[in-house]
């Protein structure tokens, strides 16, 4: 009787344990990784949805700042050279509501100046602030681009028809404060001329491994619709250059766009690593608002690499 209610026991024990292994199965599953064919990070716990992405309910702040002579040009990375006497950068400050409609929302505050290669015009960004993980591993491992991460605060101050945006260094720097900017809503037509968008142009930089070994840099270009127009052969395309395809149109989301026209004040502030005081701003020349509802269409694509170069470390 009692070898009998031991086995029972043990039966009972062996299906709890098989239901337990059942659930955690399907638990796993439920995120679409096969565990038969597990890898290690980061490919089975990514930092960001797979590419490319897309933005939802974007708001973006521009300020055409000028600069100190000479403070753009020693911020570019080599070989990219400034347009002009190259004082003028646009200070874009961005809130996105969502990413791939995966629940990833971010704030950013980007300094972006326009730029040359080798004939080609665009433009290009000498840091950038972030607040989320997301954001900043796929923004430097894909595209090279040079953010860091801050806490970044925005408001919209009612009533008073002014926005305020602060970027602190993280508490491991002590929050120190690295920018801040109020903007008024005036809605008075603006006849200041601003710098050509065209494509970003990025140097991504990929370090060793070891110290014995060299650097490798490439040059990233996002939003190039076609290459062989540019006369820029694409890295490992042979002697033809192949177009990369022209992006997709934006038609719904730009006829619902809403923009303002403003004014601005902002104050620049050095921390250890970020010596911002460096751009001034000598005066603010112009600012505008947009916000662009809805999903973003066509998304942020992989770009492609232009040229590639090893250098010393």
């Amino acid at each position: 009787m009692k070898k009998c209610s031991r086995l029972l026991v043990i039966g009972i024990c062996i299906a709890a344990m098989m239901a337990t292994f059942a659930i955690v199965s399907i638990a796993q599953n439920s995120g679409g990784y096969d565990p038969n064919k597990f890898v290690p990070s980061p490919t089975f716990a990514p930092i960001y949805p797979p590419l490319p992405h897309s933005f939802r309910d974007m708001y973006g702040i521009q300020l055409l700042l000028q600069a100190p002579p000479g403070a753009i040009k020693k911020a570019l990375m080599s070989p990219l050279q400034p347009v002009g006497n190259g004082d003028v950068f646009i200070l874009l400050m961005g809130h996105t509501a969502d990413v791939n409609d995966g629940g990833f929302y971010a704030h950013e505050v980007a300094f972006n100046a326009p730029v040359t290669y080798k004939d080609r015009a665009g433009t290009t960004t000498m840091v950038e602030y972030i607040d989320t993980d997301m954001g900043l591993v796929a923004g430097r491992e894909v595209y090279g681009w040079p953010k860091k991460m801050a806490d970044i605060f925005y408001r919209e101050n009612q009533g008073t028809n002014t926005w305020t945006f602060v970027v602190n260094k993280q508490r491991d720097q002590g929050n120190i404060p690295l920018i801040k900017v109020e903007y008024k809503i005036t809605n008075a037509p603006s006849t200041v001329e601003w710098p050509g968008g065209g494509p970003t142009l990025l140097v991504r930089r990929i370090p060793p491994a070891s110290m014995t070994m060299k650097v490798l840099n490439q040059l990233v270009c996002v939003g190039c619709s076609r290459l062989d127009q540019a006369g820029i052969p694409l890295i490992g395309s042979g002697p033809t250059p192949k177009p990369a395809g022209k992006p997709k149109s934006q038609g719904q989301n730009q006829s619902q766009q809403q923009a303002t026209t403003g004014t601005a004040t902002v104050q620049f502030f050095d921390g250890p690593w970020d010596p911002l005081t460096m751009f001034g701003p000598v005066k603010v020349l112009d600012a505008r608002m947009n916000f662009t509802p809805g999903r973003m269409q066509g998304g942020l694509g992989v770009g492609d690499v232009l040229d590639q170069w090893e250098s010393e470390q």
